[in-house]
């Protein structure tokens, strides 16, 4: 390949986002593809295909637990055998953000992020910045969660990276964006990104991922850095998947 791919896929569940991650080890079956699978989601993914992981030695799955050093220790591991033609996977990103808070929360305070506002309650304390101070423990976890890990993949790292997150809906009390990336997927897609709120900015390529009424897999691209993006190109994912109608949109723009 060229170039590094940075490539996030956004949707709302069963609009094959975990399958597009178990498609590039079809797709590339001489390169290494690891998927680190916090929602034990890509084992029944494969099954789908009439397969099991025997049959695609090229493909590494991680189950991830919310114990953050063993996360950190295996995708490190990972790491250390990949080159360039690689791809690193994260499925369901947003998870990541939440296992960082609950790491960091249980070491610092001993609770769960919940329990610690439970007793933040209890003594009649006005919970700032969801819990956790602005100035020390918010910095603390975005340092676990994006220079450990998110910019170690997508930064200072060799290989190519795809990852996938959940959309949901603004509600009516917030206030919704205008600007920026976040704001070009409100207007455009009508949806927010689950997770770290810089990860839009970290991809080069983001697509928008959902079903039609008509039961077919679509998306459309959001972003696409360095190169044209039709918003409103539709790549119809329903016989295929979504690296491989993204290469051919590609090829026809370029």
């Amino acid at each position: 390949m060229p170039s590094r791919e940075k490539v996030l896929l956004a949707g709302d569940t069963n609009t094959s986002k975990t399958l597009s991650l178990v498609s590039l080890a079809i797709l590339y079956p001489e390169n290494r593809v690891c998927i680190l699978d916090p929602d034990d989601g890509v084992g029944k993914v494969i099954e789908e295909f009439g397969l099991d992981l025997d049959d695609m030695p090229n493909l590494t799955v991680i189950p991830v637990t919310p114990d953050w050093a063993q996360l950190l220790s295996l995708y490190k591991q990972m790491k250390s055998v990949m080159g360039a033609d690689d791809w690193m996977c994260f499925d369901m990103m947003g998870r990541f953000w939440d296992f960082a808070q609950n790491y960091y929360s249980k070491t610092v305070f001993g609770v769960s992020p919940t329990e610690h506002l439970l007793n933040l309650r209890r003594q009649a304390q006005r919970p700032a910045f969801g819990g956790f101070d602005g100035l020390t423990d918010w910095t603390i976890i975005k340092r676990m969660h994006n220079e450990e890990l998110v910019d170690d993949a997508l930064l200072w790292s060799t290989f190519n990276v795809m990852a996938t997150t959940s959309t949901s809906y603004y509600l009516p009390v917030e206030n919704v964006p205008k600007t920026g990336i976040h704001g070009l997927i409100a207007q455009n897609f009508g949806v927010k990104i689950e997770g770290e709120k810089h990860n839009p900015y970290r991809f080069d390529t983001i697509a928008i991922m959902y079903r039609d009424q008509q039961g077919r897999y679509l998306s459309r691209l959001a972003k696409d850095k360095g190169r044209h993006v039709d918003l409103n190109y539709v790549l119809d994912l329903t016989s295929s998947n979504f690296w491989q109608k993204y290469l051919e949109y590609r090829g026809r723009v370029r």
